[in-house]
């Protein structure tokens, strides 16, 4: 791999550059030091006091949190009037302490209710409010403290003692189911990145090797297997983030597939799945669909400590007039769970879907109930036969659309991996994993192209700097997102654009899920690889973007 070139001395830099590199890094420690205070701080700019308020210019990651939006996002272009309830009275109460505190007083502090995204009802807060002035006493913005109350000892709080615990149980669950999704795109990170050599290493060789050697054979059955992981821990991150929402036509043949595939994990019952092609789309929440379906599994693979299989069938059905003493007349969708498990008592069939009733020793009783709950909500039914000694079947009845024509099934994991294509141009890899790092280096050396490489984003910029002063500016950036150093694979995007507006950078990661591509695409990414890939993908990527790059046509 080409040597990256050496940075030129301080001294032969400009001045104003200096000045410019030395005030981004202090405003970056600035971003941490403030993401540390537990209060959550808000930056209103001067804008006028009456209707909306002021818009929000900065917002430290505690208070996102405190009204439960994304910290990366924070709360920037929000105005006064979003950050509290509705209430009138309140907007005001803040927009005469913005005035006091324009005016020079020192006490200007108030408790309203902060508004939060997630559900659980606004937030009793104290807010603190300066004024930041210039030398020249032209006033800045606004600084606005936030800051949790505690609810008052009274005794009429008592009153309201179970809503205050509904409240603290729906903020617990919320904080769980966070922090779930963050360990789970954690995991899918690290492990991506550990399948990434060994990926892009088969794929190579594969390449080198003679068609007709037996070995091809073999190592793209190992390949596709590791494509199969990657879809799988795509899978976890989009299942473990999933939020609830309305109802709407929803494909089962890919939600039935996705939830087996995760719920039969690490399990010795092999779950088999039926579903037709002509299979109906459910009108549902997907969401919750797929927690019933996963509930009922688990409870089946529970059932079989010994282990064994147990299937999972999808159908349609009509119900006409006066056939059925519960469900509507209509079309309907069928998805049967049947465990070859213990059975379950007649005695107990009855009390199945009773809150207070389980059978297992660590149980809540609460599974099921919240599953007939989620059915009967979206107009369905479920229902139960079991046979002691035999196993239990399980029915879910949703109702449903056709399926529409023009949809098409998700392509499979490909079985033998992509051919490597040549091309040329200056290219510049950014990543922390030395090894992988190195082996896509080699790869895209042989495909014709000059390679650079890094493994931090301070170091990234002056490189791409360096060579584009030297009149080899990158044709293309391969760009991790989780680098070493300070700054991360996004803040590195940014210090590239801000030189160089044409820059095209790729982003490279373990952890970037269909959902949030169209995100990372708005920030400046051009294009998307998803970790692990191969040989070929890589050079395909190099290609495409280096061959769009030479006619000059836009992304």
């Amino acid at each position: 791999m080409a040597s990256s070139p050496e940075p030129n001395p301080p001294d032969s830099q400009p001045r104003q550059e200096q000045g410019l590199e030395q005030l981004k890094i202090a405003n970056y420690y600035l971003r941490v030091a403030l993401d540390q205070i537990p209060e959550g701080i808000v930056l209103l700019e001067t804008g006028p006091l009456e209707g909306t308020g002021p818009k929000v210019i900065f917002s430290n990651a505690p208070a996102a949190c405190l009204m439960g939006a994304d910290p990366t996002k924070g709360l920037r272009g929000l105005h006064l009037a979003d950050l509290v309830t509705s209430e009138a009275e309140a907007r005001a109460m803040l927009a005469t302490l913005l005035s006091a505190a324009e005016g020079g007083s020192a006490e200007c502090e108030c408790e309203c209710a902060l508004q939060t995204f997630y559900g659980t009802g606004p937030k009793m807060c104290r807010w603190t409010v300066r004024a930041v002035f210039s030398s020249m006493k032209k006033l800045l913005n606004f600084t606005i403290a936030i800051a949790p109350v505690a609810a008052p000892a009274e005794n009429s709080a008592v009153q309201h003692a179970p809503k205050k615990i509904h409240d603290l149980d729906a903020q617990s669950e919320q904080l769980r189911t966070e922090n779930l999704a963050a360990l789970a795109k954690g995991i899918a990170h690290d492990v991506n990145n550990l399948l990434g050599p060994i990926a892009i290493r088969i794929s190579d060789i594969v390449q080198k090797l003679p068609q007709d050697s037996p070995l091809v054979s073999e190592l793209s059955l190992a390949y596709a297997g590791i494509s199969r992981a990657k879809q799988f821990t795509s899978q976890i991150v989009k299942a473990s983030k999933a939020k609830s929402g309305k109802s709407e036509p929803t494909d089962l043949s890919c939600l039935i597939r996705d939830t087996v595939q995760l719920s039969q994990a690490g399990a010795n019952v092999s779950v088999r799945v039926h579903v037709p092609e002509d299979i109906d789309w459910a009108v549902a929440d997907s969401v919750k669909v797929s927690q019933v379906l996963q509930n009922l599994i688990m409870n089946g693979i529970q059932a079989m400590p010994h282990g064994g299989y147990m299937d999972v069938e999808a159908k349609n059905l009509t119900i006409a007039p006066g056939k059925d003493m519960i469900l509507q007349p209509g079309r309907y969708t069928e998805i049967i769970v049947r465990d070859r498990g213990t059975g379950i008592a007649p005695e107990n069939l009855e009390r199945l879907f009773h809150e207070v009733f389980t059978t297992k020793a660590d149980g809540n009783g609460i599974g099921l109930t919240t599953c007939k709950r989620f059915v009967e909500d979206h107009g369905g039914d479920i229902r139960v036969t079991s046979k002691v000694g035999v196993g239990t079947e399980f029915r879910v009845l949703l109702p449903s659309i056709a399926r529409p024509a023009t949809h098409s099934a998700i392509p499979a994991a490909p079985v033998k991996p992509a051919a490597l294509v040549r091309g040329e141009g200056t290219v510049l890899i950014v990543d922390d994993e030395d090894d992988l790092r190195r082996i896509a280096g080699t790869v895209l050396q042989r495909c014709g192209y000059r390679v650079y490489g890094c493994d931090n984003g301070q170091e990234a910029a002056e490189i791409y700097r360096n060579l584009a002063r030297a009149g080899e500016r990158p044709d293309v950036v391969f760009m991790d997102l989780t680098l070493r150093g300070g700054m991360s694979g996004a803040e590195t995007l940014h210090e590239i654009l801000c030189f160089d507006r044409s820059a095209r950078v790729v982003l490279t990661s373990g952890s970037v899920t269909e959902d949030v591509q169209v995100g990372y695409l708005d920030q400046g990414f051009i294009d998307i690889l998803s970790k692990p890939y191969g040989a070929g993908e890589l050079s395909q990527m190099a290609r495409k973007i280096t061959t769009v790059n030479a006619v000059g046509v836009e992304s």
